[in-house]
């Protein structure tokens, strides 16, 4: 009888605690000037008076301080911006919506959605005619990191005291090009706990510093702005749901891209011809560089180079292969006379072929532009009958400014999926393996769409191609993300800070651009030469390598061999790398560069160390390795950096040295042959080696700790279980069967053991 009533007791305490959990889910209140929402685990208080709002946990601790002025402003003009009251209000479970009105007696709609791990804030107008300007603030926070390539030209990776107004893909003042290309407004503040976005068309307005943490908006429909919370895997986990459901959806990178590629025109600038490209991979290929993958962004097209009718990459399928007469470019007429053997070329030699792609069109002549029917073929007109270009106000094609071709151009509708289709069934006409994305838009104000390439990426992702990003919003529907040019002479700083960028904001699939950036001529000089070398060794530890100039241009072997010894190394952590750069793509959270900021949350010392006078640009590759290269704009007389050493033991990869964490080592000794990297954390990764797969364990932290490895097919995995105390040597269990010990090797300091798929296994301490 008492264990029935045990029983009963039992379930009627656990329902009573089901109910408590859904009343306090839907919970709110309010005061004469307080309005309380309550969550399972966050509190929201918002203030009629002036709109300002907090985040408190459900102990009651302030998470997200109001600022001390007001939350939410809007205006009819972006001159000054009026603080906003609440008019009127309802309440129904975890969302609060109402009427806001503001010091110039205008009204606009809100609604407060307060999620487990999320505050989700919109503002809209009253009429759908207006055109209000929207910002939404807290108290100043810091330290603050991320903003995609907004982010990537402040010197420094904490951006505390970054303020835009005009934050969106155009051309800027001080350059005729754009080079914000990745537009995101994700800012992450992991020593906090808080992560933010604003999702908008429109033209973003984005201020972290001590007056106000605001995101904004003009000549957009609506004000859609998220707080995150929780530690940085979770803050990463819930923005990438939220970003899939707002349509920015990555896609699933493929294993190749992540191998050593090359670009001509790291090699060859605009001036590509069919016997060049092939000499120079040929030459590689001789030298032992295990290219992969190779792009040809230019050239390939039909006509005179830098003439106004040349083609362009949408004169789809029409190549450079017929001799014309009269041409006075000094380049091979035609440059690309065998165009299938070009292919074959590239095919027989495994390596997959990109040409560039951009979405837009050659005008016709009345609206400006260079459009010529022999060299562009009916591509034009057909879009134009179709309706595929964008429309201006009155229904005509619109034009747009671009870098190139000269002249005005039509635009694609990326937002009619028809118009998508067709392009991507077209450029398939030029019978390659994929894409390398490059719309250079100057006038992006007058498009107001930072997603204008997204669907079309996607649409060749989800045909099986390879795909180079260049322009994207929040994600990346394609497989790598390659940041603006580098070259020789420009701010060597902004190459790290502009990687680390991307990965503060949710991309671990970054590519530094082409070892020795563009445009290298021979003799090289010195200073030329350093920078190759420190550029190489750079390249090797982030998540995508290409090559351009060879190497072998330096006429110094001992400069090669660091080139050479870059590659080989890459090489073998390709595996590695591409493992994380899935696990990142599944949760969001960006393993294969995880900048120290993110993966030590709670260690001050990582806070401020990247940056273009301390240049400690360092990152964690997945959890067991530690990239600290040597580059910035002292590349050419740098031979050694202050490194520090976050929690637990570290291994110098290349003396085997096993150092303390939580320290920071002066002046540690960094030669120009000195691969960039430290051991430690979960202790384990995974090694090609004679195209066998190695799992090496390194006995230094017995964390005790699993580690999932997933292979190059994307899907297959196998678990790996590691000690949580030390041994005088280590055997190893393979799905529950004893194997023998594990082999040491005495070069790199640690046990491995050949690696297959599907299988778990258990690295056992022997005493």
């Amino acid at each position: 009888m008492s264990k029935l009533f045990m029983k009963a007791s039992s379930i009627i305490y656990f329902l009573f605690l089901l109910l408590l959990s859904a009343c306090r889910a839907s919970e709110v209140s309010s005061n004469e000037d307080t309005i309380r929402i309550t969550s399972t685990s966050l509190i929201l208080e918002v203030s009629k008076s002036n709109s300002s709002f907090a985040v408190l946990d459900i102990a009651g601790n302030e998470i997200l301080s109001a600022h001390p002025v007001s939350g939410i402003l809007f205006s009819d003009s972006d001159n000054t911006l009026s603080s906003a009251d609440v008019e009127s209000y309802e309440l129904k479970a975890n969302e609060l919506r109402g009427k806001l009105s503001n010091e110039e007696g205008l009204l606009a709609n809100f609604r407060m959605t307060l999620g487990e791990d999320q505050l989700h804030v919109e503002v809209w107008p009253i009429d759908e005619k207006s055109d209000l300007v929207m910002e939404v603030r807290t108290a100043s926070m810091s330290p603050v990191y991320g903003l995609g390539d907004h982010g990537g030209y402040e010197g420094k990776t904490d951006l505390y005291g970054f303020r835009n107004d005009h934050f969106m893909n155009d051309q800027t003042k001080s350059h005729n090009w754009n080079h914000y290309r990745f537009i995101s407004t994700f800012a992450v503040f992991p020593s906090k706990g808080i992560a933010q976005v604003i999702f908008d068309r429109g033209e973003k307005r984005i201020a972290i510093d001590s007056v106000e943490n605001k995101m904004g908006v003009s000549g957009a429909a609506k004000l859609n702005a998220y707080y995150f919370f929780g530690e940085p895997k979770r803050l990463y986990q819930t923005y990438n749901e939220v970003r899939k459901k707002e349509g920015y959806p990555s896609k699933k990178p493929k294993f190749d891209f992540f191998e050593v590629g090359y670009e001509a025109f790291g090699s060859l600038g605009w001036n590509t011809y069919q016997s060049s490209v092939q000499q120079d991979i040929a030459t590689y290929l001789e030298k032992g560089y295990p290219l992969k993958w190779a792009v040809v962004g230019s050239g390939f097209w039909k006509g005179e180079r830098r003439m106004p009718e040349e083609g362009t990459t949408t004169s789809f399928g029409i190549w450079d292969s017929i001799p014309e007469a009269g041409r006075n470019d000094g380049l091979p007429n035609p440059r690309y006379p065998d165009v299938q053997g070009m292919k074959d070329f590239f095919k027989q030699r495994g390596i997959k072929l990109l040409l560039g792609s951009r979405i837009n069109f050659k005008a016709l002549s009345e609206d400006g532009g260079d459009y010529n029917s022999k060299n562009d073929g009916h591509f034009v007109n057909e879009g134009l009958d179709k309706g595929y270009f964008i429309k201006d106000e009155s229904g005509s094609p619109q034009v747009f400014d671009v870098n190139f071709p000269s002249g005005n151009t039509y635009l694609l509708n990326s937002e009619i999926p028809k118009a998508v289709e067709w392009f991507v069934s077209n450029f398939q006409k030029w019978e390659v393996d994929g894409i390398k994305e490059d719309l250079m838009l100057q006038d992006g104000k007058l498009l107001n769409n930072d997603a204008k390439q997204n669907p079309v990426n996607e649409a060749f992702m989800d045909q099986g191609k390879f795909v180079m990003v260049r322009n994207s919003a929040y994600g990346v529907p394609g497989d790598i993300l390659r940041m603006e040019d580098t070259k020789y002479g420009f701010d060597q700083d902004r190459t790290p800070i502009n990687a680390l960028s991307y990965a503060y904001s949710g991309i671990g699939n970054v590519y530094p651009d082409i070892v020795a950036g563009k445009y290298l001529t021979n003799p090289m000089s010195e200073d030329q030469k350093r920078y190759f070398v420190r550029n190489a060794m750079l390249a090797a530890v982030m998540p995508v390598m290409s090559l351009g100039f060879g190497p072998w241009h330096m006429e110094n072997i001992s400069y090669e061999r660091v080139v050479e010894k870059a590659v080989e190394m890459h090489t073998q952590l390709v595996p590695y790398i591409y493992s994380e750069v899935v696990r990142g793509f599944d949760s969001g959270y960006p393993y294969s560069m995880t900048p120290l900021p993110l993966a030590f949350p709670e260690d001050a010392n990582t806070f401020y160390l990247a940056d273009s006078t301390k240049r400690q640009y360092s990152w964690m590759i997945g959890e067991s390795l530690l990239a600290t290269p040597v580059f910035g704009n002292d590349y050419a007389t740098a031979q050694s950096r202050d490194v520090y050493l976050p929690d637990g033991k570290w291994m110098d990869w290349e003396s085997g040295q096993v150092l303390e964490g939580e320290k920071t080592y002066a002046d540690y000794n960094f030669p120009d042959d000195k691969f960039p990297l430290f051991v430690g954390g979960k202790d384990c990764l995974v090694l090609r080696k004679s195209d066998g797969l190695y799992l090496y364990y390194f006995p230094l932290n017995f964390k005790g700790e699993d580690y999932e490895f997933t292979f190059p097919d994307g899907d297959s995995k196998s678990l790996i279980k590691t000690p949580s105390q030390s041994g005088k040597s280590y055997s190893l269990i393979a799905d529950g069967v004893a194997k023998s010990d594990l082999v040491w090797d005495e070069k790199r300091k640690g046990y491995f053991f050949e690696i297959e798929s599907g299988n778990t296994y258990q690295i056992q301490e022997n005493r």
